[in-house]
């Protein structure tokens, strides 16, 4: 604003349930975009198929440890409501809406996280992905392929829902909205 005030920004009230189930229905879309087709792509870059019959056991228990592990933390009531504190915070700040009184320390805090997490994303996922496209079982070219393409995937995925969340901590900490900050 060129006189220095501010816009009234919408602020999210008492009881913000609503808005914590649709971020935590959010990073569980993701989570699962993420780590099922990441597993699935290690599974067929690094395994060789003679083994598939008793790695697969092992393959399906990590699947459905991390699957499982996900859907109880981001999809159901007791999860969310142990998170609900962040999932608030995450919601505010990837909205640009007033957490309230008593949840902007939180969102404040989250959007620094979000902000220097994608230093951190980057070359983790770019290392990780380079691995395991350099040691992948490339003799065997039908199986690496789709492994290497889901590996992929699962980069971009956790890439892209990674940059929103920067891009929103950037935006949150240059005008955080409701009352300026001391």
């Amino acid at each position: 604003m060129t006189d220095g005030t501010r816009a009234p920004t919408r602020e999210l009230g008492d009881d913000a349930t609503a808005e914590a189930a649709e971020r935590a229905r959010e990073e569980l879309l993701t989570q699962c975009g993420t780590q099922l087709p990441l597993l699935a792509g290690i599974a067929l870059l690094l395994v060789e198929p003679q083994r598939w019959s008793s790695d697969a056991w092992y393959g399906a228990a990590a699947l459905l440890l991390v699957a499982g592990t996900a859907v109880w933390q981001y999809g159901t009531r007791h999860g969310q409501e142990g998170q609900a504190e962040v999932l608030v915070a995450e919601y505010a700040v990837l909205r640009s809406v007033d957490p309230g009184v008593g949840r902007r320390h939180v969102a404040d805090e989250t959007a620094k996280r979000f902000a220097w997490t994608r230093f951190i994303a980057w070359p983790l996922w770019l290392g990780a992905v380079g691995l395991l496209l350099v040691f992948g079982q490339w003799g065997r070219p039908a199986w690496a392929l789709p492994g290497a393409v889901l590996v992929v995937v699962a980069a971009a995925v956790h890439l892209t829902a990674r940059e929103r969340e920067a891009r929103a901590g950037r935006r949150w900490r240059a005008d955080p909205p409701g009352p300026p900050r001391d």
